[in-house]
């Protein structure tokens, strides 16, 4: 039986970075949290904050450690033993949540591996999630900007916390971590990584600095999925569509991206994919049922575009086999006005339909894929 110790080095450092920083994460989450419910419930004093965390985490962080060498010692093998490919296990393990499930992982890993059967879907993934952008630099040049330099003689002026390696602001909590011999690693790696709570003073005295920076061409926005859950799209249509979802969920979470999916059928649903990784994993159980109404399905996604001034950048995505007919002419109007205000739509048609021709000249890009049915021998069907 193969042992925790005798995995390769390399599959073994990428898991464990992988399973050791998606742990951090989800716990660095629930602190904050934390935080933001205390200051909800009326508390504001940065110092009181500070102690309400230090306390949060000296209760929760034994637990933590637990789960986390739990982990380090049951799913390496695991994915040894079973060969799962790394980025197979990366996929659906970020749908999982940080929660390890062997039933709930070999229940997703056949939907991963569908990318290896259909490649074009990391086409997509890559272009939605605007890796490689191809169309221009993601980064342009500045002459000038601004540097800030702190005042430490003057510390009574503390506006809230802040993260960083400053020593001289560090939070009581660090202070403790520094201390305590089982957490001068962590503490270590967090310095390391300038990722240390500190306070933030307002005696940011500003600096002006004649200097070539970058700065973003564009900002991303979120992505949006809208996938049709009609009746047609039941058995290797859906299955395709969640396979690109989990990749996108991947991409999401590397890039601190919203994800949201609106399914449509006769209605339309939308949820956060990113917030709600369980929800994603119910949804996947239930079977495509129903007729399909496009004009539901663009008023949520523009509903949705107005909610939040961030989402005026977004990547639209639609995953149908696109047998609705096009929606009627105001909407088309709408959708234009968002495509110049800098959302992009994306169109994977998943099998065949005729009525794709009148969308076609609404899409920044397109792709088809065509899926293959294993047909079951009529001398061995039931």
């Amino acid at each position: 039986m193969t042992t925790y110790l005798s995995l390769p080095h390399k599959v073994l450092d990428e898991l464990e970075e992988l399973i050791c920083t998606d742990l951090e994460q989800a716990f660095s989450d629930a602190v904050e949290a934390r935080l933001r419910f205390m200051q909800m419930r009326g508390v504001s004093d940065p110092y009181e904050l500070s102690q309400l965390q230090a306390d949060y985490v000296r209760e929760h962080l034994p637990q933590q450690q637990k789960l986390l060498d739990k982990y380090l010692n049951v799913i390496p093998p695991y994915v040894i033993q079973h060969k799962v490919p790394f980025d197979e296990f990366a996929q659906s393990w970020a749908l999982m949540g940080t929660i390890w499930n062997t039933v709930s992982f070999e229940r997703i890993r056949p939907i991963v591996a569908l990318q290896k059967q259909y490649p074009i879907l990391l086409d997509v993934a890559r272009r939605v999630g605007r890796i490689a952008d191809s169309e221009g630099p993601e980064r342009v040049p500045v002459g000038s900007g601004s540097t800030y330099r702190m005042e430490h003689s003057s510390p009574s002026d503390i506006e809230g916390i802040s993260v960083g390696n400053d020593l001289s602001a560090l939070l009581p909590i660090e202070m403790a971590t520094m201390a305590d011999e089982e957490l001068s690693g962590l503490f270590a790696y967090r310095y390391a990584t300038r990722r240390l709570q500190t306070f933030l003073f307002k005696s940011n005295l500003m600096k002006k600095a004649q200097k070539v920076q970058v700065a973003r061409a564009r900002q991303k926005g979120p992505m949006i999925v809208c996938m049709d859950t009609s009746g047609s799209m039941q058995g290797p249509p859906e299955r395709i569509a969640h396979s690109l979802i989990i990749k996108l969920l991947q991409i999401a979470l590397a890039q601190k991206r919203d994800l949201l999916l609106i399914t449509f059928s006769d209605k339309a649903k939308t949820f956060d994919v990113r917030a709600n990784r369980t929800s994603l994993l119910d949804y996947m159980r239930q079977q495509c049922g129903g007729s399909t109404d496009g004009t539901e399905m663009l008023q949520a996604a523009f509903r949705l575009i107005g909610s939040n001034p961030r989402y005026g950048s977004a990547d639209l995505l639609l995953i149908s086999d696109f047998k609705f007919p096009l929606v009627e002419r105001p909407l088309l109007v709408q959708l234009n006005q968002l495509q110049d205000e800098g959302t992009r739509l994306y169109a994977l048609q998943i099998g065949q339909s005729v009525l794709i021709k009148d969308w076609l000249p609404y899409f920044d890009s397109y792709w088809h894929l065509d899926y293959k049915v294993q047909r079951i021998p009529w001398f061995i069907q039931k």
